[in-house]
């Protein structure tokens, strides 16, 4: 079997049994879909197993219509994600050379693997370095009072950061990306914090987490799900774009889209607002 085959196997295998992955869980409960980081007793770090398994499990996702939205959540009460082993990218003796450069591909969440069906982000607890990564991607995250985010690229890790703060930068003010990134470990940004930067959306109190996550994945359902997933694309992609190009970006794709029946049509508004 090659190597091809290999991750397609266990990437349909995924869907049924979340034996095959050794690192993350991957569960369903109607139409959603649950990732969970399963190392806590190694602060859920993103080791080479955990690199190669991201993949295939949204992929898993992405491929199966009857899943229509994924909750990304951490196993444990005190870390999300404490990062990624800094010995996946290490590079010992020279430089790599030109070809082997390393041009910003990440494969760790559903965007950067090409899937547009709604994730939610249930933030469990610490993040750090590129578990920001989960968050930055998500389309909406709600987190534990108890929830810290730092970086530790500089502090720990000994290398310079370039993904996390530049992809930050588009959601949070300039000031408080400096300070997350040079003061790193020292001084963590909490949940509270986070709220107001609106690097998160809502504190929920852990006993509540995965509920809340699951009602509001449920409500997402309801919509269809070409409306759901044209809309993420075009969102997560203007934010490369100019304003008159993302615009006629997302015209595009609303037109391949369709208008499509939606389940409060026809209703009058405020019997749907919630005032």
């Amino acid at each position: 079997m090659t190597s091809g085959e290999d991750d397609r196997a266990l990437s349909a295998n995924g869907r049924n049994a979340g034996a095959v992955y050794q690192t993350l869980r991957f569960e369903r409960s109607g139409p959603i879909c649950i990732i969970t980081l399963d190392r806590p007793e190694s602060n859920n770090v993103a080791n080479a197993q955990m690199l190669h398994e991201l993949p295939l499990a949204w992929e898993a996702f992405r491929a199966d219509d009857s899943l229509r939205v994924a909750i990304f959540t951490a196993s444990g009460d005190e870390m999300f994600c404490g990062g990624v082993d800094s010995a996946a990218f290490r590079q010992e003796g020279p430089p790599p050379t030109y070809l082997r450069r390393d041009e910003g591909i990440r494969r760790y969440t559903a965007k950067q693997n090409k899937c547009w069906k709604p994730v939610i982000a249930a933030v469990n607890g610490l993040v750090v370095g590129p578990g920001l990564h989960f968050l930055l991607d998500a389309d909406i995250c709600i987190a534990v009072p108890e929830a810290r985010f730092c970086d530790a690229h500089m502090h720990h890790t000994g290398s310079v950061p370039v993904i996390e703060p530049i992809e930050m930068a588009r959601r949070i003010p300039h000031e408080a990306v400096s300070r997350m990134f040079l003061l790193g470990p020292h001084d963590p940004i909490d949940a509270a914090r986070a709220y107001h930067l609106g690097l998160i959306s809502e504190i929920v109190p852990r006993d509540r987490l995965m509920a809340r996550a699951t009602e509001m994945a449920h409500q997402i359902a309801q919509a269809d799900m070409n409306l759901t997933m044209a809309f993420i694309e075009s969102l997560y992609k203007a934010r490369e774009l100019g304003v008159t190009e993302a615009i006629n970006r997302g015209l595009i794709i609303r037109q391949l889209a369709g208008y499509r029946p939606a389940p409060m049509n026809g209703l009058p508004l405020r019997d749907i607002i919630k005032f």
